[in-house]
């Protein structure tokens, strides 16, 4: 059975643990809708009266559970409405992630019903990352870097998903010029180990890669450390770390293309 778009976007954000997904049904996210059916409703979509609601909860789930919320509209008005609660989220500091559905991609420049520059109305909102996917190989990239930069920066970020797309067969991007793919799904979630431990840092489940121990003092200096191409979190006992885009664990404050040593 082939996958598409709109049920590899539900499979990716399950990987990332979302158990939950506040929203309010629209034409510009039909694609969506129909994945949920397929995907047994999960994560769980969880129906507000309105989408300026949706927000809000979402907002009001991160600021309560720690964790990154989920929230999806329509395109236009819908769109429009989660604005309030996303400033909330801005302005507070909690991490949510926005999906928010956009007129067919033919239909864009043609002032078509309820179209709306979404970019141009979100840029503020979601200053720290807001793109738009036009083709199935952009993800899981974006979604990824969403999620990623959502939590790291305690922010809230936005995908935009024109209904075309959703229900586009989906492709995985090639390790190719012009293409950026990110970890694989078999990689699993980063996982923070204490200082202490023989493996002194950070361990990619499933990977057998770590920092060495000149690492922790590092950690120990610094509340965050930026890798090359993700968010590093530290305390006094732990460091979390990303991986890069080819599932490598990366050493903190490192050039691109250092990787920590293998202790497999």
């Amino acid at each position: 059975m082939t996958q598409n778009v709109a049920d590899y976007v539900l499979e990716r954000l399950k990987h990332w643990g979302v158990e939950v997904v506040f929203g309010y049904a629209g034409d510009g996210i039909n694609g969506l809708l129909a994945a949920w059916g397929r995907a047994d409703d999960k994560p769980k979509f969880v129906q507000s009266r309105h989408e300026e609601m949706s927000a809000f909860e979402a907002v009001g789930y991160a600021k309560f559970s720690g964790r990154v919320a989920v929230c999806v509209a329509t395109s236009g008005p819908g769109a429009i409405h989660l604005l309030n609660g996303l400033y909330d989220a801005k302005l507070d500091h909690v991490p949510v992630v926005a999906i928010i559905g956009q007129t067919n991609r033919s239909a864009m420049g043609g002032s078509y019903q309820q179209e709306v520059d979404l970019l141009s109305l979100f840029k503020d909102v979601a200053s720290e990352y807001l793109q738009m996917v036009t083709v199935p190989e952009q993800l899981p990239n974006v979604l990824d870097r969403a999620i990623r930069i959502a939590q790291a920066r305690q922010a809230p970020t936005c995908i935009i998903l024109p209904a075309d797309v959703q229900e586009l067969e989906y492709a995985p991007p090639p390790h190719e010029f012009k293409f950026v793919p990110s970890s694989d799904a078999a990689t699993g979630r980063p996982q923070a180990v204490p200082m202490g431990s023989p493996w002194c840092g950070v361990v990619a489940s499933g990977m057998g890669r770590a920092l060495d121990d000149r690492w922790g003092d590092a950690a120990r200096r610094s509340p965050r450390l930026a890798s090359s191409t993700g968010e590093a979190l530290a305390t006094n006992d732990h460091l979390l770390l990303d991986s890069d885009q080819r599932g490598r664990t990366t050493t903190p404050c490192c050039r691109a293309g250092n990787t920590a040593p293998s202790l497999a």
